[in-house]
């Protein structure tokens, strides 16, 4: 079986300009919720989303972990509510549930004290993503924790990548019908190995992911900027950061399953 995602986000999109250049291309997005302002939560992310579009928001708990800080979830959950109130179709919409790198017992009581809020996420429709931390429980039984938590199982079951990685043989404990990698997008030999083996129990399972795709990009984004500033045909209302994003996303996109 073929290694492709079904969906997979454009991360490193909070700003401004680079979101714009995104929703035009009609890319599924990703962004940080500690990052979004008013007007991307109430306007440019709703309509992307009842325009038929995809979006991820992360709720930055990785970037915290990696500067040792403290996650302001509320915050986090404001914004979460903001765009689900504000759009009409939120099935496009994947959000992060609360967690805490590497610590599987910090992480459940997360889940416990917000069990009713991600309950109320998912019934209005998103995808939740529920990060299985790895710790001394298996991937399996912390998946089995969740679904006794939230009551369901009609969430997405989150499989780290980074820092704290989930291993193959973690992986083969899962038994479920929608996965999402965080973190990664492009397929390297570990983490190939770790979709076989998700695949051979879970066949029919949706596969989606996520990843910075602004990092890696910056030299030919510059360099787009740079040819499109003298471009007579640019629209005067755009920046050239917006237009240089367009242009590379044209050529350098994330490849997944097209409907």
């Amino acid at each position: 079986m073929p290694l492709t995602w079904d969906l997979a986000f454009h991360s490193g999109m909070s700003a401004r300009s680079d979101l714009r250049a995104a929703v035009d291309e009609g890319v599924a997005v990703g962004v940080v919720a500690t990052l979004l302002d008013v007007a991307k939560t109430i306007l440019v992310l709703p309509r992307h989303l009842d325009a038929g579009g995809a979006v991820f928001i992360d709720s930055g708990a990785f970037a915290a972990f990696q500067k040792g800080d403290e996650v302001d979830w509320i915050k986090v959950f404001r914004v979460y509510e903001s765009v689900l109130n504000m759009a009409d179709k939120t099935a496009g919409l994947s959000i992060v549930a609360p967690d805490v790198i590497g610590d599987q017992t910090a992480t459940l009581a997360l889940w416990e004290a917000h069990t009713e809020r991600v309950s109320a996420w998912i019934a209005a429709g998103a995808r939740v993503i529920v990060p299985l931390q790895r710790g001394e429980q298996s991937a399996g039984v912390m998946l089995a924790h969740a679904k006794r938590i939230f009551q369901t199982d009609r969430f997405c079951a989150g499989i780290p990548s980074n820092l704290e990685a989930m291993s193959a043989e973690d992986c083969s404990t899962l038994h479920h019908h929608d996965f999402h990698v965080l973190g990664r997008v492009i397929l390297n030999t570990e983490l190939a190995v770790k979709l076989r083996t998700l695949l051979a129990n879970n066949p029919g399972a949706t596969y989606t992911a996520d990843a910075n795709w602004m990092r890696s990009r910056i030299r030919q984004i510059s360099s787009a900027a740079q040819d499109l500033r003298h471009d007579p045909s640019r629209n005067p209302f755009e920046s050239s950061r917006t237009r240089a994003v367009r242009a590379v996303l044209r050529s350098d996109a994330y490849h997944y399953k097209q409907a």
